[in-house]
């Protein structure tokens, strides 16, 4: 997990935009409260990718986000538990911005009948996160299995 200042960076959000979205509009609330001076509100990559996505919804497609707080928090729960490496070459594909899907990108496809949809690709966001929240020293780590050579 990280901090709302680590989180600022990665979002290009102020920290005003993030309190406001966190707290006082209840859009994407941090996943660990603060607690008072010392214990600051912690993120964790879901979250900080639900905000990525989110500043791509307000800044690119200039959708107001407050119209759509029901829609954020079904992609928390969407995002929640899904591991990080399966997320590499999806999209977020936001259903008249009511449901959201993770699919594999080589499966969208537009067909006339289907409902309005609005794709976001994640691995430009996943190749951010990746650098943040990957561990930076793992030389005290055994690796889990031992190499053998296969024939």
């Amino acid at each position: 997990m990280i901090t709302a200042g680590q989180v600022q960076k990665l979002t290009s959000l102020t920290a005003n935009q993030l309190r406001e979205w966190s707290h006082r509009r209840d859009l994407i609330p941090p996943d660990v409260e603060a607690g008072g001076p010392g214990r600051p509100a912690l993120y964790t990559w879901q979250t900080v990718l639900l905000l990525r996505l989110a500043v791509v919804l307000r800044e690119r497609f200039r959708i107001e986000l407050q119209g759509h707080k029901e829609l954020l928090h079904a992609l928390r729960d969407l995002f929640a538990g899904v591991p990080f490496p399966t997320l590499r070459g999806c999209v977020l594909a936001l259903r008249a911005m009511e449901l959201g899907e993770i699919l594999p990108e080589g499966m969208v496809r537009v067909d006339s009948g289907d409902q309005d949809t609005l794709f976001l690709r994640l691995d430009p966001h996943l190749d951010v996160l990746e650098a943040e929240f990957s561990p930076t020293d793992q030389s005290d780590q055994f690796p889990l299995f031992r190499a053998v050579q296969v024939r």
